[in-house]
């Protein structure tokens, strides 16, 4: 049931991976996705401000130079991203907002494979993007069905598809529950590290729950891939307007 619910979704992934941004095409926003993760952050939601607490949730093995940015409950099969990426073991932070309003809520998560500064972000893509087909207030973005984000390498995706359906279904049973209770003991949202066989990959709550969400490379001034983030749609000074 769980592959026809996947292959029924992905008939559908146009749709729902192309996503409005409000305000006119969605650029990266450099200065927020820095501040974001620093000592005494905060943002802004719906005119309020609100702290942001950033610690490291994981580590992600990337064994084959590629990786991939999904709900891990409905998408676990998503496509890669087209450009390669540092294979070995890395860590993933997460800048989680603090609210009694609006409840504590995953805002960014990045996968940082180097300390390297980011000198310029680019579009995360994955092949059958085109940046030119999109108009003037959209953006590529992963869906979420199942209010949950991860990173992860394909080869995690490939091990869980050949499994039979119950085994599958046990294996997400296992992690929504254990999921719960790491975000509980930690303070924070839903979110779990999981290692399965020789991979490692991160799961985390994603930001107001279901819908598509941008990510983003960070290239250092080599052009070597120093992080993947993952803007969650949280606070809303995020984007830049256009000139």
């Amino acid at each position: 049931m769980w592959r026809a619910l996947f292959v029924a979704l992905t008939l559908c992934l146009g749709m729902i991976a192309l996503s409005r941004a409000e305000d006119g095409p969605l650029r990266p926003d450099a200065a927020r996705f820095e501040a974001a993760f620093k000592p005494g952050a905060a943002a802004t939601v719906e005119g309020t401000s609100v702290p942001l607490d950033s610690r490291v949730l994981g580590e992600v093995t990337v064994s084959s130079g590629q990786i991939v940015a999904c709900d891990p409950f409905v998408f676990i099969e998503a496509k890669p991203f087209i450009r390669t990426v540092p294979k070995g073991r890395f860590p993933v932070r997460i800048a989680v907002m603090r609210s009694k309003r609006f409840g504590d809520r995953v805002a960014f998560a990045r996968l940082e494979f180097s300390q390297a500064p980011v000198v310029r972000w680019e579009r995360a893509l994955v092949p059958g993007q085109d940046p030119a087909k999109l108009g003037k207030d959209e953006y590529y973005g992963f869906p979420v069905d199942a209010g949950t984000g991860a990173f992860l390498d394909p080869a995690v995706g490939k091990d869980i598809a050949a499994l039979s359906t119950d085994q599958a279904q046990a294996i997400y049973d296992d992690w929504i529950r254990q999921g719960e209770g790491y975000g509980k003991e930690h303070g924070l949202p839903y979110s779990l590290p999981v290692t399965r066989g020789p991979h490692a990959l991160v799961l985390f709550s994603s930001g107001w729950g279901d819908g598509a969400y941008p990510s983003w490379f960070g290239l250092a001034a080599d052009g070597s891939v120093a992080m993947l983030l993952t803007d969650l749609r949280v606070v809303d000074d995020r984007r830049q307007r256009p000139e």
